[in-house]
Formats: structure tokens, C-alpha cells, sequence
């Protein structure tokens, strides 16, 4: 980690010629007990810096999050999003890439990418290799398009009486009739319909009563002003698991309209997150039917107006289906089913979301048209201007316990001293500049004696990068400023944790907008740290330096090691190379009774600590019974 003082070289666990790890930590090899290597000893970390590296291929920046479990849920006909925060979020450069490191929890073997772009297929689970965490998106959709390949057999594939087609699909829903070569797609256009679609995607709400604007009067079909020819291209299919299906019909100005006889084009033969996720972000050009010539034309023509139809449940079958028609009044109850929304921008870019039962947020099916020529399309309202989406946010979470005996050898119950925290951590979208952490510290077990105060300090980001500090509890703000008299930023939160114990305090701390700090510089739980009887005597993570405040006179006393064989300082490591203090990663630490040693509690505490980290990363996860 970025916060460490020292680094650890794991290579030196395989080396032949190390030392045997009993005499090192007992003193027995008296020859050696003066030598001790700082190699021999071990962080006790359980987070690990990965390397994250993400190309979309798509000149777009791009937000995205990282969860420790499959993000959704199948609710009813609706999949939804679950109600858990990413363990990690940033965004790609305006190239779509992405390159850096990240902490993340180390016990974890995968983690599930999700996107806000909606030409990208989200959750994609990926594994983690020995170099970190790689996702190419081109290679990904490759890969998918070569196992998703098969033979046409619309024939097969039953669709609704009454429909005509503009060519055939396989049993899976793969048209033939996709374009060769793909349009691009403007990126600001791309972005409004990222923002409203995650939106739709993740709130609850019924859509028009979010959005009183979108509500119309008329019939919701789009109007052409001036020929043109139109392309539709496939979203990340959103939330429904039906397996519907979209189709259009056309129509002049004041020309009467039978829906049931009307001749009607099926556009997307499947739209369902069950379908191949090879289709997202593939393009169909829709065609006019020229009724006169009885054939199907590339331009629509001017006067032109194109009712859309979705087809719930449709694919598949030929009967049974449930329409919801674009036009209000041909739907049941004469409800809204669909809004057509234009880029406030761009002319001739139009998004469109269906809803196909009866939760009204139109998350069912989305879908995007462009139009060839520009001003070519009657305007229709606006996509919204999302709130906040100019930020992203995840949250890092985990516990804190310490043994308040330093520098003296302890029992190592790691009981002493307990918090829980949660910090959401909020980034600039467009720079991924830190704006803010959020984190609540819960003392949940005062295990000593002693009186335990407990705070942090921030090693990496000077007070000059700071522009907001609130400390508050139970609804008041107890502080508002740094510990005076330390350079860093360094803030106290109780100076006894026995009248606060299970009272969470909340920290907010606001970054300057233009100094462009990084999440790494100020990662939770940041360099915290309890102190004992004194403000002095500070006890730390291990590897953490100590305040400027802190008594410098306990350090090498007692057990703690205070310099490795070649003097260089090391912190908070006893001589039997055990830790003071640790921060269990992504998990409420179930701590041991009194007297009761980690090692003896956490069976698989041992080896993960002899291994340097290397294996039972997930001890924590295991006590015994």
C-alpha cells in the first residue's frame, strides 16, 4: 500500500537460504538473534494493491465499479440491482482506458465490473491473475460473438401472428440482418443515456413521476420532418426477464391507423438479459415499408411518423404476447408505456425506453436511433440532467483492533480495542480527483483496563489540500478542526473509548477541487491509531509511522522491534514478528474472548502470517467454533 513506510519483499520467503522462522522469533540461534532481517517479518496487511487495467475501445470516458459479489437480483420479472455499494469506482481516460493501481481486499479471487455505459455488457466477472485485474472489452465481445454463432433458423423461432421481419435471426436472437460496420455514436449523447439509463436501472421509482416533464399528450411516435434514414443500436439490455421483443409501424399525418391491421415490422427480436450478450452495442437500420411499391426503402420519407410496439414475452411464441404500443391510446387503461427522449444537443440522437409491465420505471428495453440527416426528426422532450452525475462513489469498509500493551509483550486477544468502520468514498467522475470521504468509526468493544483514545492521521495529503473537516456524533458536530501543533493532518475523535463505546462517529472530509487528490493519497481507514492513558502513547497498524506527538523513547523497548539488521526503522512489530493492532479488510472482526490468543481463536491465522499473505487470505472469515 501507498500508506506503507516500509515494504516487505515477499521473495524472500523462497529463498533456500532463510532462516529457520522458530529461532528467529524465539531467540534460540543466538548467533542470528543480533541479525534479524526486516524481510523476515510480515505487514499483517489484508488488503493487496492489484493492478487494474480496463480498455473499452471506445473513445469515451467511462465510469465503472468493481463488487465483491454478483451485483443483482431477479425480483419478480425484474432484475434488480442488489442493495450493496462497489468496493471500488473510478472512471476510464476519454479513451476508454484506465490504468492503475487499486486496494482491494485480499482474500477476494474475482469481482464483478459493471459499467455505466451503455454499449458495454455489465456484470462481467473477472478473475484475479498473479499480475492483478485486466479486462479488454474488444477481446471480451470476440469472444462472446464466436461462442454466441449458430445457424439461422428464424424458421424455428416462432414470432406473433401479424408481424413482418427484416430478415432472419437464430434460435438465440441474433439478427442477420446487423450492420457490417457499425456508426459511431457521439459521446456526450452516450453519456446522457449512460447517466438516465443507470438511473432508471438503480431507482425504484416510477419514471414519470421522477420526471413530470416526460409525460405526454400525444401519441409518443417519432415524426419525420425531412428524409432521412434511421439506425437503432442495442443497449446493455437493462432490467426485464422477459423475453420481449420491439417492432415499428409507419404511418402519414391524419391517416387513419387500424393497429390490428396495420402492417407491422418486428426491429430487435429479443431484448431480455437473457439474451446473448454479444448484441449489446450492435446497430440495425431500420427500413420505410413503401406500401405503393410493396417494398422496403432505406429513407424514411418526410411526414413520415413511426409507432413503436413492444412485444412482451414475445419471442418465441406466436400467441400470448402482451403489446405496449408507443401510442397511449391503443394501450390498456390508455397508460404511457413508452418516452422517446431527444439529445438536448445533438438533433438527430433520440433514446428511447419502454416499460413492458407494471412497475413503470421503463427499464425494460433501451434502445437508441440516429438519424442520418440532421433536423430531420421532430424534437421530443429532453433526456433529464441527472443529479450527481458528475460523481462517483464506493465504499471501503472493515475493522480495526489493537492490543494496548505496546511496546510490552502482549496476550494478543486483539480485544483491547475495537472499531468497525464504513467510508464512502466520492470522486470527481471526470478526473477521479478524491472530493470527498464519509466515514463513520464504531467502537464496539473496550477489552482493557487502560483508558484508549482513538483517531488518525492522513500521511499523504497536507492540510493545504483540505478544505472541509466535520467530526459529529449522535447528530452534533463535536469538531471542526485538525490536532493543533502537528504538521500533518491529524484528527482525535475520543479520548476514551468506555463512554462512547457502540456510539459511531462520523468524519467528513472535503478535498479541494483543483489540487486533483487521489484516492490512494487518503485511503481508508487511513493511519489510525489508539493512544493509552497519555496522547503519547500512540500504538499504530503495523508498518505505520507514528505522529509527530507520539513518545519516541517506548519505541525498540519491551517487545517491540524498532530497526531491522541494517537500522532502517520499523514500526509496531513484535519480536516474535506479531502485530499490535490490525485492520481486518471488508469484514466485522469477530474478536477473541480475554486471554484468548488470534492464533488460537483464527486457526488459520498462523499460516497466513508464516506464508507472508500468500495463503488463507480469508482467515478472518474463519473462526473457531
Amino acid at each position: 500500500m501507498k500508506t506503507k513506510f516500509w515494504i516487505i519483499c515477499l521473495s524472500v520467503f523462497f529463498v533456500s537460504c532463510l532462516r529457520n522462522m522458530h529461532d528467529i522469533y524465539t531467540g534460540e540461534d543466538e548467533e542470528e538473534e543480533e541479525k534479524i532481517n526486516k524481510d523476515d517479518f510480515f505487514d499483517f496487511t489484508t488488503v493487496r494493491n492489484s493492478q487494474l487495467i480496463i480498455d473499452y475501445g471506445m473513445k469515451v470516458q467511462t465510469a465503472f465499479y468493481l463488487y465483491d459479489e454478483y451485483p443483482m437480483e431477479l425480483v419478480g420479472n425484474t432484475w434488480e440491482f442488489k442493495d450493496i455499494n462497489p468496493i471500488y469506482a473510478a472512471s476510464t481516460d476519454m479513451n476508454g482506458r484506465f490504468f492503475s493501481k487499486v486496494s482491494l481486499p485480499a482474500y477476494l479471487k474475482k469481482v464483478w465490473l459493471v459499467t455505466d455505459n451503455v454499449l458495454v455488457v455489465s456484470p462481467v466477472e473477472l478473475e484475479f491473475l498473479s499480475d492483478g485485474l485486466t479486462f479488454n472489452y474488444v477481446d471480451y465481445k470476440a469472444q462472446l460473438s464466436a461462442n454466441g454463432h449458430s445457424r439461422a433458423v428464424m424458421g424455428g423461432v416462432s414470432y406473433p401472428d401479424g408481424y413482418d421481419v427484416l430478415g432472419n435471426w437464430n434460435e438465440n436472437g441474433v439478427p442477420d440482418y446487423l450492420l457490417p460496420e457499425k456508426l459511431d455514436i457521439p459521446g456526450a449523447f452516450l453519456e446522457r443515456c449512460s447517466n438516465l439509463s443507470r438511473s432508471i436501472v438503480v431507482d425504484n421509482r416510477n419514471l414519470l413521476e421522477r420526471f413530470p416533464e416526460l409525460r405526454t399528450s400525444g401519441s409518443n411516435d417519432m415524426v419525420i420532418t425531412k428524409s432521412t434514414g434511421l439506425v437503432a443500436t442495442y443497449f446493455d439490455f437493462s432490467s426485464t426477464a422477459w423475453e420481449d421483443m420491439v417492432a415499428y409501424y409507419t404511418y402519414k399525418e391524419g391517416e387513419s391507423v387500424d393497429i390490428a391491421t396495420i402492417k407491422k415490422t418486428i426491429l430487435i427480436p429479443r431484448s431480455s438479459r437473457n439474451a446473448p450478450k454479444s448484441l449489446v452495442g450492435e446497430q440495425i437500420k431500420l427500413k420505410y415499408w413503401n406500401k405503393e411499391q410493396s417494398k422496403y426503402e432505406d429513407e424514411f420519407p418526410q411526414g413520415t411518423h413511426i409507432g413503436w410496439i413492444l412485444l412482451g414475452m414475445g419471442f418465441g411464441k406466436e400467441k400470448g404476447v402482451f403489446p405496449r404500443y408507443s401510442n397511449p391510446a391503443y394501450n390498456d387503461n390508455k397508460e404511457q408505456r413508452s418516452v422517446l427522449l431527444s439529445d438536448p444537443e445533438l438533433d438527430n440522437c433520440f433514446f428511447m425506453a419502454m416499460e413492458d409491465n407494471v412497475d413503470m420505471r421503463f427499464n425494460d428495453v433501451q434502445f437508441a436511433i440516429m438519424a442520418s440527416a440532421s433536423s430531420s426528426v421532430e424534437p421530443t422532450p429532453n433526456i433529464p440532467d441527472e443529479v450527481n452525475k458528475g460523481e462517483i462513489s464506493y465504499v471501503v469498509k472493515g475493522s480495526l483492533a489493537y492490543e494496548d500493551n505496546w511496546p510490552d509483550k502482549n496476550d494478543y486477544d486483539m480485544n483491547d480495542v475495537v472499531i468497525y468502520y464504513s467510508s464512502t468514498v466520492v470522486k470527481d467522475k471526470s478526473s477521479n480527483a478524491l472530493v470527498r470521504t464519509t466515514t463513520t468509526f464504531t467502537p464496539m468493544n473496550d477489552g482493557a483496563t487502560y483508558t484508549n483514545g482513538f483517531g488518525f492521521q492522513l500521511d499523504y495529503v497536507g492540510k493545504e489540500h483540505i478544505d472541509l473537516v466535520q467530526v459529529s456524533q449522535e447528530g452534533n458536530v463535536i469538531g471542526k478542526n485538525f490536532e493543533p501543533g502537528i504538521e500533518k493532518p491529524v484528527l482525535i475523535l475520543f479520548s476514551d473509548i468506555k463512554p462512547v463505546l457502540k456510539k459511531p462517529v462520523t468524519v467528513v472530509i472535503g478535498f479541494k477541487k483543483y489540487d486533483k487528490v487521489s484516492d490512494m493519497d487518503a485511503y481508508p481507514p487511513y493511519n489510525s491509531f489508539i493512544f493509552v492513558n497519555k496522547r503519547s502513547h500512540e500504538v499504530h497498524l503495523s508498518g505505520y509511522k507514528p505522529t509527530s506527538v507520539a513518545d519516541e523513547s517506548l519505541r525498540g523497548t519491551g517487545s517491540d522491534l524498532s530497526q531491522d539488521s541494517n537500522g532502517i526503522p520499523m514500526y509496531y512489530i513484535a519480536e516474535d514478528n506479531m502485530p499490535f493492532a490490525i485492520n481486518i479488510s471488508n469484514s466485522e472482526f469477530r474478536w477473541p474472548s480475554e486471554k484468548v490468543s488470534i492464533t488460537t481463536y483464527y486457526p488459520e491465522f498462523k499460516q497466513w502470517r508464516d506464508s507472508f499473505g500468500a495463503d488463507y487470505k480469508d482467515w478472518y472469515l474463519h473462526p473457531k467454533e
